[in-house]
């Protein structure tokens, strides 16, 4: 799909720029003319087919139902001829993934406190009977007035009581096993690919890595999630049971929602600072940030699925309920996993736990753990205060944009005014230099960060060099595809392909834009003219064979034209005419030259003849007479021919001259 830059979806969303592309949809910034604000319009690519723009629609569907502070909000969704689109809050800030690139591993109480309200968005659409299936680093929005988002909601569909998948959705760093080995998924789901999520925040790395995609999932499949202090060894032992409880292989044995998770995950925070049990690092300083980005992603990114096994046990329902639901839990020993209680979900929201066999829980579970601990209400009331006050004493919360310069919007201008707007207030720079065919050379095609992001010590200016120019290669003789294939082998765009009449090999390239050896400019199409072999040989031929030849080549008949030829029999064609220096392609008009015979001819005996009879003989061969004579035209009849200028027997060309003599 073309950019949409400029044009104006459903009436009312005028389209700014391009945010991010993927292979199903498109984000761009707009803004809403009917309630003047600014949007993010996800439109789905028009070369998709009606089954895509119906899953769109779904996903629209499917988010208007949820609201909530940590779920990015659907305002509006419709269709503008073959273009299905969904617009939603914009989101200016930082994806989890953004933030871990920086700055790899985060300390057990900033990963909690991006944890926390991850989970409260997902609880909300857990309880809504909504399954995202897509959970991922990229997803989680962090938003530059301290909001955390979750976002794309383009994987999700409702729960049923067994939720199968035709394929294996998801992005494979976070799928779960049951996916993997049934198809099925349900919230306990999501819950895996969250306590992926927390590993990677905490270790700085994925559980799970391979060069293929299938050998990732296998792991998944096949392997226990590994304690992240065994990567980290300051990581706090409660922390390494959240992860393992998230991420058990068997769903029965994680928590049944975010929900669930999230009660633990709030009351372990609030343990752990209250007893000083994080791990200090350095990690993150308050006054670090990145660069404000479109926080869209668009990844489909999906893997086949396993045929479900008949003898696996089958997804139990993961619908929210409000009656007492028991979800076996686990303690992990030796690296094997044994169901050994439970926990209870009562009417009045409490979580407590009971006893399947009438011993006492293992101290390593977190519930136990917590439940262990001190005065219930203590930890509850810090829990709270955290909840409260945890945004606020966050890296991200205590470095909004008030706090700090802003990056000028530079990009286009020239780099002479771009330093010194940059130097007039007082920003650090570093030049970079870039090939662009969008931008000029020696104007800014971009800052890093862009414009209108937080200052943290220098930032970049990227210039332009212009196009680069580049060789083209040599494509006489090649076919089109491989010629076509040399070309962006050669990082040049391919043109248009035209077809002509010559004598090169049928099918064959004759020529193309820089045949001269010449290199061209970045971002120049270079035109291919392929041979459609030489022109039909029609001299010698009977007209109407003529005719038939041309047309079965593709060329059109203008005009037919009779001439003298020595060499070619009357009624038989001497050649095809057209204007010089003419490529003839199909549908080129040419002219047809049919002889009329030789143009020589005999003169004959005329002396003794009357001078009209004379006269009217030669002129019947095409010759120009001429009557020399004394006599009144009047006696032509009778006067008689006495010597010829051209003896009888000479042959003369058509359109000569001769004279008769009757003195």
């Amino acid at each position: 799909m073309s950019n949409l830059t400029g044009r104006t979806l459903g009436g009312r969303y005028e389209i700014r720029r391009l945010l991010a592309s993927g292979g199903m949809a498109s984000v761009y910034l707009a803004h809403d003319n009917r309630l003047d604000r600014v949007v993010a319009l996800k439109v789905v690519h028009s070369h998709l087919g009606e089954e895509y723009r119906e899953r769109f629609v779904a996903e629209a569907k499917i988010a208007a139902r949820l609201a909530h502070p940590n779920l990015v909000n659907v305002f509006d969704q419709g269709r503008d001829g073959d273009l299905a689109w969904l617009a939603m809050e914009y989101v200016p800030g930082l994806t989890l993934r953004e933030v871990m690139d920086k700055f790899g591993a985060l300390s057990a109480d900033r990963a909690l406190e991006l944890f926390e309200p991850l989970l409260a968005g997902l609880a909300v659409a857990h309880r809504s009977g909504i399954l995202h299936r897509d959970l991922k680093p990229e997803n989680v929005l962090l938003s530059d007035d301290g909001q955390i988002k979750l976002s794309d909601w383009g994987l999700a569909r409702e729960v049923d009581q067994r939720t199968q998948t035709a394929s294996l959705v998801g992005t494979v760093a976070y799928v779960s096993p049951e996916l993997v080995l049934r198809g099925a998924a349900d919230a306990r789901s999501d819950v895996y690919a969250a306590g992926i999520i927390l590993f990677e925040m905490l270790t700085g790395k994925q559980p799970f890595t391979g060069d293929q995609a299938v050998n990732i999932a296998f792991q998944h499949a096949n392997e226990q999630v590994p304690a992240p202090s065994t990567i980290r060894s300051q990581i706090p032992e409660l922390m390494d049971e959240i992860v393992l409880w998230a991420t058990a292989k068997e769903p029965a044995q994680r928590p049944k929602d975010a929900g669930e998770l999230l009660n633990i995950v709030g009351r372990a925070r609030a343990e752990l600072r209250a007893t000083g049990g994080f791990a200090k690092t350095t990690q993150l300083a308050h006054t670090q940030r990145l660069a404000a980005t479109s926080v869209i992603d668009l990844n489909e990114a999906a893997l086949p699925s396993t045929a479900v096994d008949p003898n696996a046990t089958q997804v139990i329902d993961s619908g929210h309920s409000t009656d007492e639901t028991n979800v076996p839990i686990t303690a992990q020993t030796n690296g094997l996993t044994e169901v050994i209680g439970a926990t209870q979900v009562r009417n009045d929201g409490r979580t407590e736990v009971i006893n399947l066999d009438g011993d006492e829980l293992p101290e390593e579970h977190p519930l136990e753990r917590l439940e262990k601990r001190g005065a219930v209400a203590k930890v509850l009331v810090i829990s709270a205060l955290m909840v409260l006050l945890g945004g606020a004493i966050g890296w991200f919360f205590s470095a909004g944009p008030g706090g700090f310069k802003l990056v000028p919007e530079l990009a286009g201008s020239s780099q002479s005014s771009a330093q010194e707007t940059l130097e007039a207030q007082a920003i650090s720079y570093t030049l970079a230099t870039e090939n662009s065919i969008e931008v000029a050379a020696g104007n800014v095609i971009r800052t890093e960060p862009g414009g209108g992001s937080p200052v943290f010590g220098s930032v970049k200016l990227v210039v332009s060099l212009g196009p680069r120019a580049i060789d083209v290669p040599d494509l006489k003789g090649k076919d089109p595809v491989s010629a076509t294939a040399a070309l962006v082998a050669a990082g040049l765009q391919p043109g248009k392909v035209e077809s002509w009449f010559n004598s090169a090999k049928l099918g064959t390239v004759f020529g193309y834009t820089g045949d001269d050896g010449q290199p061209v400019l970045d971002g120049t199409k270079v035109d291919l003219k392929v041979s459609l072999g030489p022109l039909p040989l029609v001299s010698g031929l009977d007209r109407a064979a003529a005719e038939g030849a041309l047309a079965i080549a593709g060329l059109k008949i203008d005009t037919v034209r009779e001439d003298f030829s020595d060499e070619v029999a009357a009624g038989k064609v001497i050649t095809i005419e057209y204007p010089v220096g003419a490529q003839l392609g199909k549908d080129s008009a040419v002219t047809l030259v049919v002889s009329k015979g030789s143009s020589l001819v005999t003169v004959p005996k005329v002396i003794g003849e009357t001078l009209l009879a004379a006269k009217t003989a030669l002129e019947s061969l095409g010759l120009v007479v001429s009557v020399n004579t004394d006599q009144l035209q009047s006696n032509w009849g009778v006067a008689k021919v006495k010597r010829v200028s051209a003896a009888a027997g000479t042959q003369l060309r058509v359109g000569d001259s001769i004279t008769i003599f009757s003195k």
